[in-house]
Parts: structure tokens; sequence; C-alpha cells
């Protein structure tokens, strides 16, 4: 063989293998774009994106029409089928999938309000990811409930067409712990009021007291820990007492929506300027206190004092009194836990005020448990007539149960749960406020739950929601 023709075989040689190599990388991008996504990357892909968009569009959302527009528009946008009540209620509708057209209809619903967004954040992420499902599917809407100011009226204003017998209801809450739950808080509000009598000062020197810089938290066991800033001032003039820090109370407010945890609080009183140097000093050493505890978890907290112009008239000696030993006396937070510590009934001092002469507080109080709720209002009935305040339950909303084809529909969402994640899914009983009774008491046989939604497992809600969705109904 000539030395030209060992050349000839040898570059063809290497062409052969270039292309060969070249065609196999092909065929590898390609089949490597081909591939379609599994369930949970399309899941996982779409709470990432959704909750960023939620998150950077916040500060846009400074009432709640403008929070209904961008469900509607995002809805729009999406190719959904959406429309809204009189009472803000956003509807999303989807159709089945031709091979699921005779399952029973679901229904997803969650709620929202521009003054406490950080509540909704995760179950608003989780219902998205639902809305937008490529997966095959059973007829299923989405509501999203208008609870602007923690109205709890417009869930009961839905039309009653959205529900059938067969129709499973699905309610999406942030909460502290990531379970379903079959049985779901009452609300009750408590107003406490009583007619100030006001005096001149005996004293010279004149203190404002502030917390303010809270996070706006709605009234849920997720946020049970935060401090109430009501509260925390008034164990701090219950400590006056105790340290012989004679003062008088000029005034007190704070908060404002009972179904918010209060973001600020003050307090003006006075003092004889020779206890001043000795109140400065108590007062330094609580902020420290409070700062150490709560300035990481809270950075825009404040906790701050300042002298101020002497009022010429207090509150009476009896009746401030009477503030502080209420306020000392009363529970704020976690009311109760279960023997496995979980958290039973919660409470909430929201706001207070003693303007116009009249002392005007308001309390909320949520559980699960019907006995707990009536031992929170006979604690506050007591406490009141020991305090000489008047007390009025101006709020009773009853406890959630589910019955027995709601417990049923938990049994079959665990499992689609389980597919999906292949995790057992534990069930809780959530001691706040949800949905779920109003929405039973317009079919009473109809199958509802509740979900717990956290930070961590919104992703597998939405994907078992998915996974049931497309789970073929058992014939009866």
């Amino acid at each position: 063989m000539t030395k030209n023709k060992k050349i000839i075989i040898i570059v063809s040689i290497i062409i052969v293998l270039v292309l060969c190599i070249a065609a196999a990388v092909y065929f590898l991008i390609i089949d490597k774009n081909d591939k379609t996504p599994t369930l949970q990357e399309t899941v996982d892909n779409r709470i990432a994106a959704y909750g960023t968009d939620l998150t950077d569009s916040m500060s846009t959302m400074t009432d709640q029409s403008s929070v209904l527009r961008y469900l509607v528009t995002w809805a729009e946008n999406k190719g959904i089928e959406v429309k809204t009540d009189d009472n803000g209620n956003v509807i999303y509708s989807i159709n089945a999938t031709e091979e699921f057209k005779d399952n029973p209809p679901v229904v997803i619903l969650c709620g929202y309000d521009y003054t406490n967004m950080n509540s909704y954040i995760n179950s608003l992420t989780c219902a998205l990811t639902v809305a937008k499902n490529d997966a095959p599917h059973g007829e299923y809407k989405i509501i999203f409930v208008s609870e602007e100011n923690g109205n709890k009226d417009n869930v009961k204003a839905l039309s009653n067409k959205y529900f059938t017998p067969d129709t499973k209801v699905f309610c999406l809450s942030d909460t502290y712990s990531s379970r379903i739950a079959l049985s779901t808080g009452g609300f009750n509000k408590y107003t406490l009021s009583k007619e100030l009598q006001s005096t001149e000062t005996s004293y010279d020197k004149a203190y404002k007291v502030t917390i303010s810089g809270l996070p706006a938290n709605g009234f849920i066991s997720k946020y049970s820990s935060v401090p109430n800033p009501i509260k925390t001032l008034g164990n701090l003039l219950a400590n006056f007492k105790s340290t012989s820090i004679l003062f008088e109370l000029a005034s007190f407010t704070g908060g404002g929506n009972i179904s918010l945890l209060p973001q600020e609080a003050s307090i003006i009183i006075v003092v004889n300027e020779d206890s001043s140097e000795k109140l400065e000093r108590n007062l330094q050493n609580a902020i420290d206190k409070f700062t150490d505890k709560y300035s990481e978890d809270y950075p825009d907290l404040q906790y701050t004092f300042e002298v101020v112009d002497t009022p010429s008239k207090v509150i009476k000696t009896e009746d401030a009194e009477s503030i502080v030993s209420l306020l000392y006396t009363a529970t704020d937070g976690v009311h109760y836990k279960d023997d496995d510590g979980e958290i039973a009934s919660i409470t909430n001092i929201g706001s207070i005020s003693t303007e116009n002469n009249m002392l005007n507080i308001e309390i909320a109080a949520a559980s699960y448990d019907s006995e707990l709720i009536s031992e929170i209002s006979s604690a506050y009935e007591t406490i009141s007539a020991l305090t000489d305040v008047k007390y009025n339950c101006t709020e009773l909303l009853e406890p959630f149960k589910a019955n027995e084809n709601g417990e049923a529909l938990s049994v079959d969402f665990s499992k689609a749960y389980n597919r999906y994640q292949n995790i057992k899914l534990d069930k809780i009983n959530i001691a706040e406020w949800t949905p779920c009774f109003e929405i039973n008491t317009k079919v009473k046989d109809m199958a509802v739950i509740s979900f717990g939604v956290t930070e961590r497992t919104k992703d597998n809600f939405a994907g078992g929601l998915i996974t049931y969705l497309q789970t073929k109904a058992e014939k009866e």
C-alpha cells in the first residue's frame, strides 16, 4: 500500500469518527431538549416563579382592589377563566380534561387581605401553582376569598352554585405546621369598656413610651410568639407598681384591627421629678431585655421613651389601676397546648384606647375546642368584673369539625400526597378560624378539609393537589 493511500485511509477514519461523535452529541442534545419535565420539576419551578412575583408585587398591593386586580390579571395572562363577585371574591374556573370529566368537582379556597399579605403568601403561591396545571384533571375552581381587615363575611356570601353534595372542598391556610386539619377554630371577639374619670395631674414630668415597627401579622397560631406591644406596656406599668414607682397614666393607645396582631402601642405617664432617674433606669432595663429577645427576629422593632409636655389631666388613680390589673391578668398569645404540645387555643389583645374618657379594649380568641373557647370567655368575663370593666362578646363563630365525607376526603388526598412525595401526611387540629364551618353550612354533607401550608411545604401541597386532581374517582 502506498504512503498516499495510507494517509487517505487514516483521514477517512478520522472523518467518520468525528461525524459519529457529532451525531451522538446532536441526538443527546435533542433527547435532552425533548425530555418532558417531571411534575415535581414543574411544580418546583412554578412555586419559585409565582412566589417571587407575589413577593415583588406586594409593594403595589396597597388596598384590597389592587390584590384583586393582580389575581384577575394573572389568570387572564395564563388563559384561565376568571370572574369576581360583588364581595371581592375571585373565582378561577378550570374545566375537566376528557378522561376525568366524570370526576366530582373540586373547590380550593384561599383567602387574601392586603393589610396582612405575609399571612397568605404561602397559600396563595400554592393555589396559583395548582391553577396553572398542565396535567390531566377533573373540573375544579380556585376561589380567592376577600378577607379584608379580617372580614369573615365574604365567604358566607359566596354563591351556593359553586357547591354540590359531591363537591370536594380544600381550604388553604398559612400555619406553623404542615398537616391536614379536620378541626379548625371558632372565633370570639370581646369588647371591654369603661367610662374613665379624669383628674388634674399631681406630678410634673411626663414620658411617652412607645413600641413600634412590628410587622403586619394575622391572628393565627403561626405568629403566636410575636410580642404584643399592648400586653408588653401593660406589664411595664405593673412592674412600675411592684417596684414602687409612683406614676399617673394619661393615655394608652395601640392596635386597631382585631384580626391583626398590634404593630404598635404607646402610653403617656407622669411622675414626680424626683422619681425620674429611677424610672429611666427601669425603662432602659426593660428596653434592653426586650431588644435582646426580639431585635434579631424583628429588625425594624423600636422600643423608646421620651420626655413630653406634661398633660393637664390624667386618668383617675382607681381607673388607671383597673387598666393595669386587667392587662396584667389578661392572656395573650398561646392560651393552651394539648398533650402533644400542639397549639389548641390562642388569644389576641388587638386594640386599646383611652380617648374621650372611655376605655375600649378589643380581644380575639380562637380554638377548635368549644370548651376552651368557653374557658377563655369565662376568664375575660371574670377579669372584667374584678376590674369594674364592662364585658361583651360581640362576635361568635363556631369551630369546624369534618364530617364522615371530609374524613374520607382526607384519606384520599393523603394517598395522592404520598404518591407525589412519598411522605406520610399527619393530621392536626388548627386553632385559628378558617372558612370551613361557613362553607360546610352551605351543603351539609359536603366533604370539607383544611391544609396547614408552610414555606417548606407549599410545593408539596401544590403537587399533592395536582396529583389528586388527576386521580380517577372510584364509582360507588
